[in-house]
């Protein structure tokens, strides 16, 4: 009896001292560069009534950032607030600064307030290609819109930057419906798409390889 109570006591103190490892986020030690697009005297579209473009990408990449941050990541904000960069500026601060990947944060904006897709942009083939494939499909699947697809842009922001890059068209700010979800007040819009670029970056740290290049170009 005694043989087995101690038996007993060591099994118990075995289960309490074990922990399971802790699963490492994909994000765990990577620095995300983030471009929020336009600011200063460049608002971006304008066809959204009390929202400039340039102050929605800026929200979005805060958000995203945070997103980032929770997951043991770093998130680097190109810009930081409503002021002025050139093409020039923020490629030479990504590439001062490092990081592993790079995603300028843009929205659309068009005269036809009906139109509305996601899209992704790419500078070099294959530098930038894949990369942007895996973040774009994220937001084509959770964003609820039209999938515009990903092609080619010679962006100065993307093409000299070091890093793989990408630009993303999320949404169109001119869209009706858009831009009526984007100044509801409730944030949840620019949530939406900052949740769908952290999911994208996760899937691209989880396995780049995972992803079917045949599937778009």
């Amino acid at each position: 009896m005694k043989k087995f109570t101690f038996i007993l006591i060591i099994l118990v103190f075995s289960l309490l001292a074990f922990k399971p490892a802790s699963t490492q986020s994909a994000l765990d030690g990577k620095k995300v560069l983030i471009d929020a697009g336009h600011g200063g005297s460049d608002p971006g579209s304008t066809e959204c009534s009390g929202l400039y473009e340039s102050d929605a990408n800026l929200d979005i990449a805060q958000r995203l950032k945070a997103l980032i941050e929770a997951d043991g990541g770093e998130g680097f904000l190109i810009r930081d607030g409503d002021y002025y960069m050139t093409n020039a500026d923020r490629y030479n601060l990504a590439n001062q600064v490092g990081g592993d990947v790079l995603v300028s944060i843009h929205l659309n904006g068009w005269y036809d307030h009906d139109m509305n897709y996601t899209q992704g942009l790419y500078a070099k083939y294959p530098k930038d290609y894949l990369f942007t494939s895996v973040v774009h499909e994220s937001l084509a699947d959770e964003l609820g819109i039209d999938d515009g697809g990903v092609r080619q842009f010679a962006s100065g922001v993307v093409l000299k930057s070091d890093m793989p890059a990408t630009l993303q068209e999320a949404v169109f700010i001119s869209s009706t419906e858009e831009c009526a979800k984007l100044t509801d007040d409730s944030g949840d819009r620019q949530q939406e798409i900052a949740t769908a670029l952290y999911h994208g970056l996760v899937e691209w740290f989880n396995d780049p390889q995972a992803f079917n290049p045949g599937k778009r170009k």
